[in-house]
C-alpha cells in the first residue's frame, strides 16, 4: 500500500516527523509529503489529485479544539468525507482519512501509519 500525506506545519507535520524517528520503516511506504500552513485551505481537487499517486492519503492535522485557524482541522473533515463518499459510490479503492495528532500525541497516527 502506497501512503500519501499532508500534513499541517503545525502539528502534523511535527508529528509525522517525530513518528518517522521513532519508526523509521513507515518512509518506506511514504511516495509524498506535503507540508501545507492549514488543513482547512486543502480543497477536495488536491485531496483527488494527490490519490492518482498513492492508494491510502492521510490528512495529518491539528486535534480540532487546538487548530490555530479554529476551523480549519473541522473543514478538513468534512472535505474528506465527501472525497470519500465519492470514492465509494464510484467504487474506486482508494481511501483517504483525516488524523489529528501532535508531536506528543502519536498514538492515532501511529495506528494509521505503522503497520
Amino acid at each position: 500500500m502506497s501512503l500519501g500525506i499532508i500534513g499541517c506545519e503545525r502539528s502534523g507535520f511535527p508529528a509525522l516527523c517525530a513518528l518517522g524517528k521513532e519508526a523509521p520503516e513507515i518512509w518506506d511506504r511514504i511516495v509524498a509529503v506535503f507540508p501545507v500552513p492549514c488543513l482547512g485551505g486543502v480543497d477536495e481537487e488536491t485531496i483527488l489529485g494527490i490519490l492518482l499517486r498513492c492508494d491510502t492519503l492521510l490528512l495529518v492535522g491539528c486535534p480540532p479544539a487546538s487548530c490555530r485557524n479554529e476551523w480549519g482541522s473541522v473543514l478538513a473533515e468534512k472535505r474528506v468525507a465527501r472525497v470519500s463518499r465519492l470514492l465509494e459510490e464510484a467504487e474506486i479503492p482508494k481511501r483517504v482519512l483525516c488524523v489529528f495528532a501532535n508531536p506528543n500525541r502519536l498514538g492515532e497516527l501511529k495506528v494509521r501509519v505503522v503497520v
